[in-house]
């Protein structure tokens, strides 16, 4: 395979759109080609006495698969729905992998209904209709959703301008509800600011508001009353709420949802790790299936040394995500995806597990006793009480060794690349090295004291140093499947 073809497959840099072979209008026909977001459909209320539409988007791949996923519903789908889905899996492709693949839901409330269904309150005589609306979504919609479509226990609700506005009266009467909250150019003057109040009533009595909030604001300065929700959080932060706030003065108001909902997405989701975790949401911890009444840890027991390094080594699961499995003094030690490393305790020669205390603390699993089975032809299964819940196989053998504080700070800093568009960066984050394009970050695996494993968008590759007559880096050498397809210095 040519080097600069390859190059580009595993960076990413350049347009992401594949060629195809080239089709003249004459060649295609009416049913060549069907292009779709996702489906409408009209739901019964009972609430509102009415029916209603909502439109729903599944990620790729979704029928072949077991898979739940989170749920972003989002306001307005009538302007909304198509933007939104279409951008959420893009940032869950291969390509990007910046947020978990996610089912998308639109709720619509157009025409003359619109102002009364997103405000809080009658204000100049039309609104007052959101409390009737959010329930609604929530004992109809979402128990909906939920009972026919394979769904993750998260959920984020996004709106813009009126629909902003209902986010936040959301937020404050039922703050717990939903994982996340996007409320982008927020009606925060409707009715003399009223949901600004009843925010600033909610944020001083609460000391915890295990959530996360993300705001953003186009070019419409200080008559929408976001900069002073803004003020409200700051003054009342606290460690259990999570929340952001950009402006965008560049935008305009009929445009901020696009880049709020690219944006907020990836806030909400910014430390997500899909199968394990409950997407970074530490105050929510979820409970896994289990074939036990009760969690009970094992009783631990001594590993000889040479099962230990045996199991070390990097292995790939199938959800082709890169398990790291190192020994350290006298344990192993596991690291998954952005999750922190945690100790593995031995129960038999093979099988290891995690302290229930620890999958509560870290992996955010409730009343979870998670299990690690080491087989001899090179092979990891984990088990969520009981229940299978991946499978991973070793990519590479060897152990991984650990590097000090002064080894890494050598490889810290910007690199050239042969390529000048492929020019990245490598930089410290918990104790790990990262490498890092403009689109894309990997960590890097030590496999010896100047070669690395890293993995970006499913390809496998080793980035090996080399130092100068006076030790320093001097160049890189970036290969896969042992073919040499890149090279860069680090820059001064």
């Amino acid at each position: 395979m040519n080097k600069v073809i390859l190059s580009y497959a595993i960076w990413l840099l350049a347009s992401p759109f594949a060629s195809a072979q080239t089709k003249t209008i004459a060649d295609l026909k009416p049913d060549t080609i069907k292009v779709t977001t996702g489906y409408s459909m009209n739901l019964h209320s009972d609430i509102l006495n009415q029916d209603r539409t909502i439109m729903v988007s599944v990620p790729e791949g979704y029928a072949t698969s077991n898979k739940k996923y989170p749920v972003v519903y989002i306001l307005d789908a009538q302007w909304n729905f198509n933007h939104a889905a279409q951008n959420l899996a893009w940032l869950a492709s291969k390509d990007c992998e910046l947020i978990p693949q996610s089912i998308v839901v639109g709720i619509s409330s157009g025409g003359e209904k619109r102002e009364h269904d997103l405000t809080p309150t009658q204000g100049s005589g039309n609104g007052g209709g959101a409390d009737s609306l959010y329930m609604f979504i929530k004992k109809e919609v979402i128990p909906f959703i939920e009972q026919n479509y394979r769904t993750y226990n998260y959920r984020i609700l996004g709106g813009a301008s009126y629909g902003g506005l209902f986010v936040m009266n959301a937020f404050v009467k039922d703050p717990l509800y939903f994982n996340g909250y996007i409320a982008m150019s927020p009606s925060m003057w409707w009715d003399n600011q009223i949901a600004l109040q009843n925010t600033e009533k909610l944020l001083s009595k609460s000391t915890q508001l295990p959530t996360r909030l993300f705001i953003t604001l186009a070019n419409e300065g200080e008559s929408m009353g976001v900069d002073s929700l803004a003020s409200l959080l700051k003054k009342y932060s606290t460690k259990q709420l999570v929340w952001r706030y950009d402006k965008h003065p560049d935008e305009i108001h009929n445009t901020i949802n696009y880049k709020g909902i690219w944006d907020g997405v990836k806030f909400i989701f910014s430390n997500w790790s899909y199968p394990l975790v409950d997407f970074a949401s530490a105050e929510k911890p979820f409970t896994v299936s289990s074939k036990y009444e009760t969690v009970v840890n094992p009783k631990i027991i001594k590993v000889p040394t040479e099962n230990l390094i045996n199991y070390s080594g990097l292995y790939k699961d199938s959800y082709d995500q890169i398990i790291s499995i190192q020994k350290l003094s006298n344990a192993l030690i596991i690291s998954y995806n952005c999750l922190p490393p945690l100790t593995l305790y031995s129960e038999s020669k093979n099988n290891f597990f995690i302290k229930k205390e620890t999958a509560l603390n870290e992996l955010h699993l409730r009343n979870a006793l998670i299990q690690f089975e080491f087989s001899a032809k090179d092979s990891l299964t984990m088990y969520a009480n009981g229940i299978t819940y991946f499978t991973a196989k070793k990519v590479i053998p060897s152990p991984l060794i650990s590097l000090s504080d002064q080894s890494m700070s050598e490889y810290l800093g910007n690199y050239v690349a042969s390529s000048p568009s492929y020019n990245f960066q490598i930089y410290k984050d918990n104790n790990s090295l990262m490498i890092s394009t403009d689109l894309k970050k990997s960590k890097m695996y030590p496999i010896a004291t100047n070669k690395f494993f890293i993995q970006i968008s499913g390809l496998d590759l080793k980035v090996e140093f080399t130092k100068d007559n006076s030790g320093k880096i001097a160049k890189v050498y970036i290969s896969r499947n042992g073919e040499m397809i890149m090279t860069a210095s680090k820059s001064n």
